[in-house]
């Protein structure tokens, strides 16, 4: 949960506010208060948090929350792969496209248990997608990439006008789950180290990171964490050296 960890999924802040909204409306709290504590949530937990802007987002979120009553919160705890899909993704030989397919296959998978009769359906923005696939395009580069998966019979697009939905057509349950996406901090990669790329999880928070050499066994976010304490560990400790010093 969000509040445990102080979590916020900083490529689409929205998530986290909707499950907050959800959680506060829950309790019983109406709308101020709802704002109010989203407000203090985020400018603790979120550098640069601008709540002026997301006035307007938090209000419209809870408002519609509050009518339809909707505080039902769906705990998505882990997403099974199979070989199958895998070696659909593997046999793309194209590193951009292979990443994107593993990431729309998570999206599927991940819809299909928010709701069930939204088979293999992805509705997310394309940016956020092409973000979780550790792609940096612009937006002709992603269509460009997205026209080839569906050429290939990999991916259909919705009919609707100004619809970026997507549906997964290489989806296999009945093959041999060989994969469990149970973090969904830089998931991407998990596809990557089953295609044999040397990535690890940090010593500290576990989540996967590229090791710039065999000696390394901390993300750049723990390593300066950990420095730090040192740092003042090693301030503290010269300061008592010298106290002791310095007594008659």
């Amino acid at each position: 949960m969000s509040l445990e960890e102080d979590y916020i999924d900083k490529n689409k802040p929205s998530n986290t506010m909707r499950i907050l909204v959800k959680h506060y409306l829950s309790k019983g709290m109406n709308k101020s208060q709802v704002y109010d504590n989203i407000n203090k949530f985020f400018e603790v937990n979120l550098p640069d948090y601008n709540k002026v802007k997301w006035q307007k987002a938090i209000d419209s979120m809870t408002k519609y929350i509050h009518k339809t009553k909707d505080y039902n919160l769906l705990d998505i705890n882990e997403v099974k792969i199979t070989i199958n899909e895998l070696n659909t993704i593997s046999k793309l030989n194209n590193k951009k496209l292979e990443k994107l397919s593993f990431v729309l296959l998570i999206y599927a998978k991940i819809y299909n248990q928010i709701n069930k009769n939204e088979y293999n359906w992805v509705n997310e923005e394309h940016k956020y997608i092409f973000s979780d696939a550790k792609i940096v395009a612009n937006v002709k580069d992603q269509g460009k990439m997205l026209h080839i998966l569906k050429g290939l019979g990999l991916i259909v697009s919705s009919t609707m006008i100004e619809s970026t939905n997507i549906k997964v057509n290489y989806t296999d349950e009945e093959s041999d789950i060989v994969l469990i996406v149970s973090d969904f901090r830089n998931y991407v990669y998990e596809y990557l180290r089953w295609k044999g790329e040397n990535i690890i999880n940090c010593e500290e928070c576990k989540i996967l990171f590229y090791p710039t050499n065999n000696f390394q066994k901390y993300c750049k976010v723990c390593a300066k964490e950990i420095k730090n304490k040192q740092n003042i560990k090693y301030y503290h400790l010269g300061k008592e050296k010298n106290a002791t010093t310095l007594l008659p």
